[in-house]
């Protein structure tokens, strides 16, 4: 004869029935979260991408400084100690110098909450070393984040005069590049490589160039020395 009872699950052995769990207001809250820090670190990038070409520019500030101390030390010894000293200062300056300016921008702000103007600045670049790699800090205003720009930098050696005739012009250097902008404060850096520039003064050109056409223009002096 069957068990009337056996039909009937044993609440001793029975195992708990499992439930799937859909906190719908929990994953709703993380997804606002989510999108709010990205919201957050789009908006911060490029603060902390400044920073990094600040920091980076100092150090090669005074690594090219260190350079030239070393050669002027193999000249005279007897002033290689006491411009170790100054260029230990100057190090630490540069650092702290970089690190207080991280934040700030040079471009102008803009006036009655309009954007400000499209322009482009350069750093000063007062000499570079024949064969080394001439870098060039700029920085673009006044173009929206994701803005596609072009640039173009032109090395243009000064004429000279021998016995009261003009020597033949050596051929400009031309470098291009195309980047996009990262904010209405955009920091870049260009490479360009002298390889066989000779000895002498120079003109640096950079002239910068938006999506509209628009073209803006830098130029400054630059001596090349003899390693």
């Amino acid at each position: 004869m069957s068990n009337p009872l056996s039909g009937i699950p044993d609440p001793e052995n029975s195992r708990p029935v499992r439930r799937r769990f859909q906190p719908s207001p929990v994953r709703e809250a993380l997804g606002e979260m989510k999108e709010a820090l990205q919201t957050r670190l789009r908006r911060i990038q490029p603060t902390l991408q400044r920073m990094q070409h600040r920091a980076k520019d100092a150090s090669r500030r005074a690594q090219r400084y260190g350079q030239d101390l070393w050669f002027r030390g193999k000249r005279n010894p007897r002033r290689l100690g006491l411009a170790g000293g100054a260029a230990a200062l100057t190090l630490a300056g540069a650092y702290a110098v970089s690190a207080s300016m991280a934040n700030k921008s040079l471009c102008p702000p803009g006036t009655s909450g309009k954007a400000p103007k499209f322009m482009v600045l350069m750093d000063s670049i007062p000499q570079a070393a024949a064969g080394s790699k001439l870098e060039i800090q700029y920085e673009v205003c006044g173009l929206a984040s994701g803005t596609p720009y072009r640039g173009k930098v032109r090395l243009v050696q000064q004429q000279r005069t021998i016995a009261k005739k003009k020597s033949a012009p050596a051929k400009p250097l031309v470098v291009s590049f195309k980047k996009r902008s990262q904010g209405l404060a955009t920091r870049g850096e260009q490479q360009v490589n002298l390889g066989s520039t000779k000895p002498g003064k120079y003109t640096l050109e950079l002239v910068v160039a938006d999506n509209k056409g628009r073209e803006r223009k830098r130029v400054q002096k630059v001596v090349v020395k003899g390693r």
